[in-house]
């Protein structure tokens, strides 16, 4: 497993330099780069992109967003999440005119003006003139260019709703918040710690939003903590039940969904008239479009499909539900009948 590290708007490496040092005694570490791309998605491509295998990500205010979306799009990948100072919800309205303010004034008068205006609300208000906190974050926002903040705003104004997949979470979850977080407030992060299943809340005391440098050693202990979450999958299996298995749901997020929306007509003519290019619009992989497109039951089941949302798939293509059944239950047709439902 490789840890990754995923800064927000503005930051860079640095923000991290704690937690690096001690992350780093338990596994491999790696920061991504944010600077680039325009979109959340982008961004959450190219991070996944940083190591093979399995990941354990941290995302810090624009960096947990995509930490949310490496999960939508790779749920199968993600071992842990963490999401520091953050929140879920798509664009406020009234959120681009602000947002261009700061965009107008970093084109206008240069990344120091723009980090003398930005700054201090990002801070615990009692620390705004400590110029040891204050210094450092003002270098690395002039590290950066207007053209990477304007890059990080669109990104930012055209994020995804992520709101709508957090009861899909499956991995072990930290909800780390700053007490003193001006712009994303405890609450935000309650609601978040209570939709994803198993999450845990910690509280930063004496923080704000930047709480990775802030109180540096109250972070790295909560995400020290962390890494030793027990998962909930572990807690809620039912014997000789996939349907249940968490493990199974993880993997089998995006045919799951995709099968899911074959409950409206709308998605039924679309999967109907181009098959592959709806399929598409889920970002299955190829083995499973391939398997939805053969209707291999056992292996859209193996990938880790579940009967109540692949069922939907027979709304376009009928097929008997015992089927689907018994390649749930990885029984023989004709087994599952007589053990399972008792004909003979």
């Amino acid at each position: 497993m490789t840890i990754v590290l995923i800064p927000g708007l503005l930051c860079d490496a640095s923000i991290w330099t704690s937690q690096v040092a001690a992350l780093s005694q338990r596994a491999p570490v790696v920061v991504a780069d944010l600077s680039t791309q325009d979109s959340i998605t982008a961004m959450a491509r190219d991070t996944l992109a940083l190591a093979q295998g399995p990941l354990a990500v941290v995302g810090h205010s624009m960096g947990a967003r995509v930490a949310l979306e490496m999960v939508r799009l790779a749920p199968e990948r993600i071992e842990r999440l963490a999401l520091l100072d953050t929140g879920a919800h798509p664009r406020r309205d009234g959120e681009e005119a602000t947002r261009q303010v700061l965009v107008d004034l970093a084109r206008r008068e240069g990344m120091a003006a723009l980090a003398d205006r930005w700054l201090p609300p990002m801070v615990h208000e009692a620390r705004t003139g400590d110029a040891a906190l204050m210094e450092p974050l003002r270098e690395m926002v002039k590290r950066a260019t207007a053209d990477q903040h304007d890059r990080q705003i669109r990104a930012l104004l055209g994020r995804p709703n992520a709101r709508e997949h957090l009861s899909a979470i499956a991995c072990p979850t930290l909800v780390a918040v700053g007490r003193q977080d001006r712009w994303s407030p405890l609450a935000q992060h309650e609601e978040i710690a209570a939709a994803i299943p198993g999450a845990r809340l910690v509280i930063i005391e004496d923080s704000g939003h930047m709480s990775p440098v802030e109180q540096p050693d109250q972070v790295t202990a909560a995400l020290l903590a962390w890494l030793d979450m027990e998962s909930p999958m572990t807690a809620d299996r039912i014997p000789d039940t996939p349907l249940f298995d968490r493990e199974r749901q993880r993997r089998g997020y995006r045919i799951n969904k995709m099968a899911m929306g074959l409950s409206k007509p709308e998605n039924r003519e679309a999967f109907k008239a181009d098959e592959e290019a709806y399929l598409d619009r889920f970002s299955l992989t190829a083995d499973e479009k391939k398997a939805v497109m053969s209707r291999d039951w056992r292996e859209m089941v193996r990938l880790g499909g579940n009967l109540f949302f692949i069922l939907k798939i027979s709304a376009v293509d009928p097929v008997r539900i015992t089927e689907i059944g018994a390649h749930q239950a990885g029984m023989a047709h004709d087994a599952f009948l007589r053990d399972r439902l008792g004909k003979k």
